[in-house]
């Protein structure tokens, strides 16, 4: 059985990051700043780091990350990446997010299981306006999730996003045979 890739697109000095959990890619990070409009006088926090794609990809636009990972090896992985990369506006720290102190947040994006738990917490660290965004690889946690935020949020709103590769050829085009059709439900939530 012949096994395609399909290709994981980032910018050149990304592709060589080292990865451990699965990674923010940029489709998803294309409608979380069009969604959020997030860029350069955002402060923003993130739990659960993984290997550092998102953190890189926060940091490229926003002033400040504040990145909390509880996962030592995740942790360690993502703090090297970023160094890697010379990334200097992180703060990256080996503990969960719940454990954050800071406040008046523009923006907060939760990866990990069970984040909806925390959602309070992280409502009462955003500012008014700002955007709190969870990423989900199921729909069941996307629900939890978005039904947690409805209590809080003034605006709360659930999506995917599609990348396709086409073929293209001088006999014609088409959508390529393989692609990666899902990565995470988005849900976004505004304060």
């Amino acid at each position: 059985m012949m096994v395609m890739e399909v290709p994981m697109r980032f910018p050149d000095d990304m592709k060589g990051l080292k990865r451990m959990a699965a990674v923010v890619l940029p489709k998803d990070f294309g409608a979380i700043v069009a969604y959020t409009g997030i860029g350069r006088g955002t402060v923003a926090a993130e739990g659960g780091s993984g290997s550092g794609f998102m953190t890189v990809q926060l940091a490229r636009i926003c002033k400040k990350v504040y990145s909390f990972e509880s996962r030592e090896e995740h942790y360690n992985v993502a703090k090297g990446n970023l160094e890697k990369l010379g990334i200097r506006n992180v703060t990256i720290t080996n503990k969960p997010i719940e454990e954050m102190a800071q406040k008046n947040l523009d923006f907060i994006f939760l990866d990990y299981k069970d984040s909806h738990a925390h959602i309070p917490l992280m409502h009462g660290k955003l500012k008014e306006g700002g955007w709190l965004v969870g990423y989900c690889p199921n729909i069941e946690q996307a629900k939890q999730f978005h039904l947690e935020c409805q209590k809080l949020f003034r605006d709360v709103f659930t999506i995917t996003t599609h990348d396709v590769n086409y073929a293209i050829r001088d006999f014609g085009c088409r959508p390529d045979n393989f692609a990666l059709v899902h990565t995470a439900f988005l849900v976004f939530a505004k304060k």
